[in-house]
């Protein structure tokens, strides 16, 4: 037995008569919370506003204590304080612990004698104070009372709910677990214990016959199974039958097989090294643990089945978590759309469940960010569940060592989000753990954590030895008898389940096992079915189109005057009137040249016409972070939000169906958010998700959602994804971590091949556009083409404002298209040109300013490479070999050479040029950081490299002279020049052998 405890709140408790308390409960604290929700309704409705998918949880008010019941709280003060101590320390005093180990505590919060309560059978008035249950009428003895309210909040399930903010969610829980009476059917312990035999057999088959394989399994966990299968059944008593669930890494094969009926023989094949995915698919796979296929479960009191979405992820722990909230939340709004439901509450059709390990919930930061916008209103799904494995070590490291807090789900306060504790050796708890929880996501539509204690059996994994590390822990953990062995006693001893029963589901469990066992090595997997929608585009490896993405001028104009017009009567700030507003309409009424800003409202307001949805999201997306885009304006009596480009009216059909855009400013994250709209658009192709990084430098911190997830998730699982990232980059002073996009980190995790051969579309697409309308037709293109990729754009910074990278409204005109090469359109003469830069992005009009101002720039052509991947080689190859005397190829950039697009572009633009030659560098040297933070030398290294760029022009002039006096008089003046004409026949023969190689055939046999 443990020590009682000491207590700073004992103290101030005893310090307090009857009377005191009292009057501290009835006016201090009644006091204290009429000023609260002043506060928090600053706070949480700034900027809250009727706008497209703003879905703030509603603010539940506490129910208000009769006269009656606030005369016996006063009356039973003291009471009042022991039920709030239970409410708020009873999960300290709880049995948690399946090994014993962590001992339930003795505390003197829960003496009755801390509130001098010392009469036992003395008779109270719980009316106000306890909830009536069964067990508890509204007057009871003291002694009676104690043990209920043990029963409730000191037993094998505690729970924490007393640091919620809200007094109605407090009040709400202790009403709820006081009076709910939670033993579990018949029925269900019956299926508990099916899923419990058959997850203990299916570990043990593994055991016996793949004992070298690392299948991280459940055993010492199996009550997870019987957890899960009851949050489903209890999300069908609440009317929804589609579930988003993400599983975490321990347990996951035996998840699949005996709750989500996975197929055996197929679970088998990937254990002893096969595929997951049929022998004709083109897809990779993954690791064991990462596998998932869509299930669909059914229950005897419902004859709706039930779709289960397992969620594809990445090994990186948690990474999963944030995409299955964007994917819950857009699934469950494209089913609320095409159901029509009326009085849609956000959450109504789909429950997330997500699975986390302990060590993994407490340690991993992208845990903190995703419960963190798990209740903004652009990021709610309608509440995830929250499931903990605990079981209590981390690899090989001592939960002591793991966390600085008492509990592994204790991050999870931050966010206002109660749990619940549960034994995990009482498989039984689950059902009252699962009908809590899923009725608290019901009223409340916020997150809710089931911190389940568990063991495991083995080491981290099937290979490791678990005493090196925890001999204690092991000596307990060898000593005791399984979970599902534990259980099965308990049933057959109270007579819910026989002997007979139990060998049956066993022996038909294990028959299955070895006949799939036997058919594994023949097997031939089914894939999985396409999402819905993505039926309507192309499959991973089929024949894309692509269509011209221009728009009629007239309906461009329209468009361009909608999206800064704002509401009636909004006082808009004087400064966006003058500088955004009124010099929009200026440019649309005169036909002046376009500036970004202004294209991209078009080329948004014309996807929404055409029915697409678009989500912009990222810190300050709705102002921008140059203060350039005012998607949304804020009235500035009001700060009520207004998105002009929402309020078009379909001009020729009223009845026309126009999407939506979502204007999403996002928390101050970058992978949880990322994660998040990796998931809406892998649900739904046909809106455009769009993530915009403050400055490009920071998409780093979401380097694991593109790696895992963005650029390699269709190769891995064939899940697709539209997803854009737009990270603006350029070398402008910004110094070193407001500069770059870290475009070569991009272009490394393309799968462009090298020797020009393509046989499949490139895993990603890389663009840096330097002109408004390119930009505009590369976010249309996105939505206009028969197939999704993702697209990274190396987005502008001080071209928003550059007065020469402008666009009129022709170059956006039906029959345009953007273009992956943009040829220099100031050569009057191809045959003068000696030199050719090719540059892509912002770089462009520093050289083409230089050039401008130097006597000899006619005998340059400047090339702009607008498409990195797919690396444009037909593109590039028609502009070139219009040159014909080129015989100088340079690569000009303003990134170090370690870094930019130079390492990924060489060998692709090499392969194409004339034999003897070579493709010249001219940019910064390599940098360890990713430039200068000194602006002066930052601002010489860029005069630096843009006149090295021009340095010997007059030599290749002098070349070109001579050329064209050798072509003139024939060999007689070779005779006379004999060293200059070698040197021109030479560039001659050179410039004049382009199509020896097969890439210039298949370009200039192409009609694109």
């Amino acid at each position: 037995m443990l020590k009682a405890r000491t207590s700073l709140r004992r103290a101030a408790t005893q310090r307090m008569s009857g009377t005191l308390v009292s009057q501290h409960i009835g006016q201090k604290s009644i006091r204290g919370m009429a000023r609260l929700p002043s506060f928090f309704l600053l706070a949480h409705d700034y900027h809250d506003s009727t706008e497209y998918g703003c879905f703030s949880p509603s603010q539940t008010k506490p129910e208000i204590f009769s006269a009656e019941e606030r005369s016996n709280r006063q009356e039973n003060a003291n009471l009042l304080l022991l039920a709030n101590a239970y409410r708020r320390y009873g999960h300290m005093a709880s049995n948690l612990d399946p090994l014993g180990i962590r001992k339930a505590e003795l505390l003197e919060e829960l003496s009755v004698d801390t509130y001098g309560l010392t009469e036992e059978s003395k008779m109270y008035n719980t009316k106000g104070i306890i909830a009536p249950s069964k067990s508890l009428p509204s007057t009871a003895s003291l002694s009676t009372i104690v043990t209920a309210l043990r029963k409730k909040y000191c037993q094998s399930i505690s729970y924490e709910f007393e640091h919620v903010e809200s007094p109605a969610v407090r009040q709400w829980f202790a009403h709820y677990i006081e009076s709910m009476e939670s033993d579990a059917t018949s029925a269900r312990l019956e299926r508990f214990h099916e899923l419990l035999a058959k997850t203990e057999v299916f570990e043990q088959f593994l055991q016996k016959k793949l004992p070298s394989v690392k299948r991280y399994g459940l055993e010492g966990s199996e009550s997870i199974v019987a957890l899960m299968d009851q949050l489903i059944y209890e999300a069908t008593q609440h009317g929804i039958f589609d579930i988003v669930t993400g599983l975490s890494h321990r347990g996951r094969m035996s998840i699949l097989a005996s709750l989500f009926d996975y197929p055996k023989d197929e679970l088998i094949r990937k254990l002893l090294g096969g595929s997951e995915f049929s022998n004709e698919s083109p897809f990779s796979g993954d690791m064991l643990v990462d596998l998932a296929k869509p299930a669909t479960l059914s229950y005897l009191d419902t004859s709706t089945p039930v779709n289960v979405d397992i969620l594809w992820n990445a090994c990186h722990l948690e990474s999963g978590m944030p995409v299955g909230m964007g994917k819950s939340r857009t699934k469950d709004l494209n089913i609320a759309k095409s159901r029509q439901t009326q009085n849609h509450t956000i959450g109504d059709h789909v429950l997330p469940i997500s699975l986390h390990g302990d060590s993994s919930f407490a340690g991993q930061g992208i845990v903190a960010e995703s419960l963190g916008m798990s209740g903004l209103a652009h990021f709610t799904n309608g509440g995830t569940i929250h499931i903990v494995i605990n079981n209590q070590v981390g690899y090989t490291t001592p939960a002591s060592h793991t966390r600085t807090t008492r509990y592994a789900s204790d991050i999870a306060k931050f966010a206002d989000v109660p749990v619940i504790h549960v034994n995990g050796d009482y498989p039984e708890e689950m059902a009252g753990a699962a009908r809590v929880a899923v009725a608290y996501r019901q009223k409340f539509r916020r997150d809710v954590v089931i911190d389940v204690w568990t063991f495991r059996k083995r080491g981290h994994n099937e290979l490791d030895e678990p005493s090196f590390t925890q001999p204690a822990m092991y000596k307990k953990i060898n000593a005791r008898k399984s979970i599902p062995a534990a259980f099965e006693e308990r049933l057959v001893l109270n007579g819910q389940l026989t002997k007979e029963k139990i060998d049956s589901v066993k022996t038909q469990w294990l028959e299955s096992l070895n006949a799939a066992f036997a058919a594994s090595t023949t097997c031939n997997p089914t894939d999985p079915m396409r999402p819905p929608g993505w039926g309507l585009l192309a499959a991973p490896g089929d024949y894309p189109t692509e269509d011209t993405t221009g728009v009629d001028i007239a309906t461009l104009c329209e468009l361009g005057v909608k999206s800064v017009t704002p509401a009636e009567h909004m006082k808009v700030h004087p400064r966006i009137e003058r500088f955004h507003i009124k010099p929009r309409l200026r440019k649309l009424q005169e036909g002046l040249s376009l500036d970004w800003a202004t294209a991209e409202a078009l080329a948004f307001g014309s996807l929404l016409v055409e029915g697409y949805n678009v989500r912009l999201s990222g810190q300050d997306v709705g102002r921008g972070t140059f203060s350039q885009r005012h998607a949304m304006f804020v009235c500035q009596e009001t700060e009520q939000v207004h998105v002009p480009l929402n309020h078009i009216v379909a001009a020729k059909n009223r009845n026309q169906r126009l999407g939506k855009l979502e204007v999403v400013n996002s928390n101050l994250c970058e992978e949880a958010v990322v994660g998040f709209e990796y998931g809406v658009s892998a649900e739904d192709p046909f809106t455009l998700a769009i993530w915009e990084a403050q400055f490009g430098d920071f998409y780093n911190n979401s380097q694991t959602i593109i790696d895992g997830y963005i650029a390699s998730g269709e190769a891995k699982w064939g899940q697709q994804n539209g997803l854009v990232l737009l990270l603006p980059h350029g070398f402008d002073g910004g110094g070193p971590d407001h500069s770059s996009c870290r475009i070569e980190r991009h272009l490394q995790l393309s799968n462009d091949p090298v020797d020009g051969h393509v046989r499949v579309l490139p895993n990603i697409y890389m663009a840096y556009p330097t002109t408004p309308a390119q930009f505009f037709h590369l976010i249309r293109r996105q939505m206009k083409r028969n197939f999704r990729k993702p697209l990274i754009v190396a987005a502008p910074k001080t071209m928003l404002r550059l007065a020469s990278a402008t666009s009129s409204l022709s170059e956006m005109s039906p029959g345009t298209r953007f273009q992956p090469v943009l040829d220099d359109m100031n050569i009057r003469d191809p045959r003068s040109v000696k030199r050719i830069m090719i540059v892509s992005g912002k770089l462009y009009y520093d050289l083409a300013k230089a050039k401008s101002e130097n006597p000899l720039g006619e005998h340059v052509a400047i090339v702009r490479v607008e498409e990195l991947s797919p690396f444009p080689r037909q593109e590039l190859y028609r502009v070139l070999s219009r040159y014909t005397s080129a015989t100088d190829f340079v690569w000009v950039q303003e990134e170090p050479r370690n870094a930019g697009a130079y390492a990924f572009a060489a060998p692709r633009i090499s392969s194409i040029l004339p034999k003897h030659t070579a493709l010249r560098y001219v940019g910064r040297s390599e940098y360890a950081a990713t430039c200068s933070g000194i602006d002066s030398q930052q601002s010489a290294e860029q005069t630096q490299l843009v006149q090295e760029a021009f340095d010997g022009l007059r030599g290749l002039v002098a070349d070109l002279v001579i050329d064209n006096i050798t072509i003139r008089h024939g060999r007689q003046h070779q005779q006379k020049f004999d060293k200059p004409a070698a040197a021109s026949v030479m560039s001659a023969s050179v410039s004049h052998r382009w199509d020896s190689r097969p890439v210039y055939a298949a370009a200039q046999s192409s009609d694109h």
